[in-house]
């Protein structure tokens, strides 16, 4: 039977996943002595508004397992996944009003790896386990200061699934598509709110060092955070300013859609700095007539559980980078912009059963030790 010391390192180090703002939706809950952990989406830690679709936060669970895999071949446990049916519960996922677990861990009564050897559930690696273990509390996630790293959305395109491939994505697209999604969310006043609300801009925020995004992760001047943290912890001036954005954002909008965007014309994969995560449809089974019409015409346009599966490997992408030096800058306001999506998929030229679940810029930071996100 796992020891309950370890097993509560193995859960605290799978909190060191990442999640869309930092919002930390898994609550792991240990089942009798160490026999099991079950895994739920915790309440008030989910963005149904800015993800109503749960993406984000199936990917954000997808990485804390994959996270959870790692530590646990580092200690040498071995377990085995049930996912459950709430993993695919719209009250469980993208409002978390459920107390259904999503998935439980069964570990094994005797361990069939020693520290350092390989896990059933651990995926294959180039690295040792405990190398990988020490790459979760080095993972950096970071919003400005990215040098380029060559060929490595190329490497990274290697170890994934057949069914998930990387679309390299231009520099200044994506400026232009994040823009756009920054726009499009400043116009939706419940979005708008929502994630001010994950906002900590300043150490006088009860929050600060627990959860969200701090001045220091987003690289905010202290100059600017004195003025603007108290928007972000009174109700009555987030409210206020959330009026204000939304005019602004429809200008802003507007102005952007001026910009011209040409189709289907890729940046060489060895060159990129930034990629979209793809999932092809065309390359899962997702059975037939109406069952494959009713999964492509979900929110989601994937099961549920594949999007688990896809933040395992959003995860095991990120260790990779780690051990290059590198670092992700997301720009999930691409993904969650129903009109900055439609314009990258224009032009990268992805079909209905292309499902983007990810973009993120890439590179190895100009600040050797960049500000972490607090973790609770």
């Amino acid at each position: 039977m796992t020891g309950i010391h370890t097993l509560n390192q193995i859960i605290a180090d799978a909190a060191s996943a990442p999640s869309a703002h930092n919002t930390q939706p898994w609550s792991p809950r240990m089942i009798g002595d160490g026999v099991a952990v079950e895994l739920r989406v915790s309440r008030r830690r989910t963005l149904p508004a800015a993800d109503p679709t749960g993406r984000d936060t199936l990917l954000g669970l997808g990485a804390w397992l994959e996270a959870f895999s790692v530590s646990a071949a580092s200690h040498g446990v071995a377990f085995d996944v049930e996912l459950l049916p709430a993993l695919a519960d719209p009250e469980a996922i993208v409002q978390a009003r459920s107390d259904e677990p999503v998935l439980r861990i069964q570990l094994h009564h005797d361990t069939v790896s020693s520290p350092g050897g390989d896990t059933k559930q651990h995926a294959e690696s180039a690295f040792d386990p405990d190398s990988e273990r020490r790459m979760l509390a080095a993972r950096q996630t970071v919003r400005s200061g990215l040098e380029p790293a060559r060929g490595l959305v190329l490497e990274l395109s290697g170890s994934l699934p057949e069914w998930l491939r990387l679309v390299p994505v231009d520099a200044d697209d994506l400026r232009h598509f994040s823009s756009l999604g920054t726009a499009d969310t400043l116009r939706e006043p419940a979005v708008a709110r929502e994630l001010a609300h994950w906002l900590r801009l300043h150490p006088s925020h009860p929050r600060y060092t627990v959860d969200g995004l701090n001045d220091k992760a987003l690289g905010i001047p202290a100059f600017a955070t004195r003025f603007a943290s108290a928007f972000t912890r009174k109700r009555r001036l987030r409210d206020a300013a959330v009026g204000v954005a939304a005019p602004l954002g429809e200008l802003w909008r507007r102005v952007l859609l001026e910009v011209p965007v040409s189709a289907a014309d890729e940046d060489a994969p060895a060159e990129a700095t930034a990629f979209v995560l793809v999932a092809d449809t065309k390359l899962l089974d997702l059975g037939s007539g109406a069952e494959i019409t009713r999964v492509l015409n979900s929110p989601l346009g994937l099961p549920p559980a594949r999007v688990l599966e896809a933040g395992q490997a959003l995860m095991r992408l990120w260790l990779r980078a780690t051990a290059r030096g590198a670092a992700f800058a997301p720009a999930s306001e691409v993904i969650d912009s129903s009109l900055a999506q439609g314009e990258l998929r224009y032009r990268l030229g992805l079909s209905r059963r292309d499902v983007p679940l990810f973009v993120t810029r890439v590179g190895v930071p100009r600040d050797a030790h960049p500000p972490r996100a607090p973790r609770r």
